[in-house]
């Protein structure tokens, strides 16, 4: 097959949670970019409604939108209900979701039980259960591509140098919680993809390092590209190609790895 095919996603579905911003905003444009059909898990089809008609118009792909809370077992089930009705088959399932801890304080190291529990429950616990049901319509197909969202937080210890003078400058960024969702999520996967290569199903992550945005503070950008060695904080763009890989047909015989796409922070 031409290796064009093989990247191409012409005709295959794809669901998509998180898909709107940062890195998820990258995900979602390279698989409209290569023609598939978008289904956007967002917390109300208003608020995907911009994305949607973007790529509806500006990518010529079908795209829709359906409203979505990973704190809700009862939402997730009808999400991968929905989905699977409206598109007969999910080729590719990119789970980009997460949530930050509630509360205006301890959002950083010293995060307290009520915090934690949140965090574990729905970014691990309800996140492993969406994957399991995608899963399970999968395994009726006998194939499908599954990427999610890890961290090289999750892989390695965090450089505390980065967040020197700014010791809240992210929601989230010494959350010890944070580092057992992708760690754990990541294990995950090995385990996953033993599950169900017997299925055809290939089950990979993708763990980025820090992303350049409006939010970004710059004493953090300076010193966090330091650490890498490419000398800078990645763009959206940057997730794109392997977010595509993963996906298509051109990945047929990779399964179970979690993949840094970091810069090379983590080699170092």
């Amino acid at each position: 097959m031409n290796t064009f095919d093989l990247l191409s996603m012409k005709g295959k579905n794809v669901l998509i949670t998180g898909g709107r911003m940062m890195y998820g905003l990258g995900a979602t444009l390279a698989l409209a970019d290569a023609g598939a059909n978008i289904y956007l898990a967002s917390h109300s089809e208003a608020s995907a409604k911009e994305l949607i008609d973007e790529l509806r118009e500006k990518k010529n792909v079908k795209a829709k939108a359906f409203a979505f809370d990973l704190d809700d077992v009862g939402s997730i089930e009808k999400l991968v209900r929905d989905v699977t009705e409206e598109s007969g088959q999910i080729h590719a399932f990119i789970h980009c979701s997460r949530i930050i801890p509630s509360g205006g304080v301890g959002i950083g190291w010293d995060q307290d039980f009520v915090q934690l529990e949140q965090s574990v429950r729905i970014n691990s616990a309800a996140s492993l259960y969406l994957i399991q049901l995608v899963g399970e319509h999968m395994k009726k197909h006998k194939c499908g591509a599954m990427v999610l969202f890890g961290s090289m937080m999750g892989l390695i210890a965090v450089e505390k140098h980065n967040y020197d003078g700014n010791p809240q400058m992210v929601p989230g960024a010494y959350s010890p919680a944070y580092a057992v969702d992708k760690s754990g999520l990541s294990a995950w996967v090995r385990h996953a993809a033993s599950y169900y290569g017997q299925y055809g199903i290939r089950v990979n992550a993708v763990c980025p390092g820090g992303l350049q945005s409006e939010r970004t503070n710059p004493v953090f950008a300076e010193q966090y590209s330091k650490h890498t060695l490419l000398g800078r904080l990645a763009n959206t763009d940057d997730i794109k190609g392997i977010i595509l890989l993963l996906s298509s047909d051109a990945s047929a015989y990779i399964t179970g790895l979690n993949i840094p796409v970091d810069g090379g922070y983590t080699c170092i």
